[in-house]
């Protein structure tokens, strides 16, 4: 740990691209509802559908890609659901 300032920037930036991740997923779900297992949980959660989606933007390019980041710059929905529910151990 020579340098704190390099780790401080690499921790911002994994931060941002977590959020693109899960706006993007957020803003997927909105159009396509994810599948529900027997419990009614997401078989995938929205962090993953976004790095799938952002991930396969990067990789071809093309319009999705700028779509992905016009969506870094816009705010999160707001929750039109019911109030989240507890979580058992």
């Amino acid at each position: 740990m020579t340098a704190p300032g390099r780790i401080a920037r690499l921790f911002g930036l994994l931060c941002i691209a977590l959020a693109w991740m899960t706006r993007i997923g957020a803003q997927q779900t909105e159009i396509n509802a994810p599948r529900r297992d027997n419990r009614g949980r997401a078989v995938v959660s929205v962090t993953r559908i976004g790095w799938q989606i952002l991930s396969q933007a990067a990789r071809w390019g093309g319009d999705v890609f700028w779509d992905c980041l016009r969506l870094l710059g816009m705010p999160f929905p707001t929750a039109s659901r019911s109030p989240s529910q507890s979580v058992r151990c």
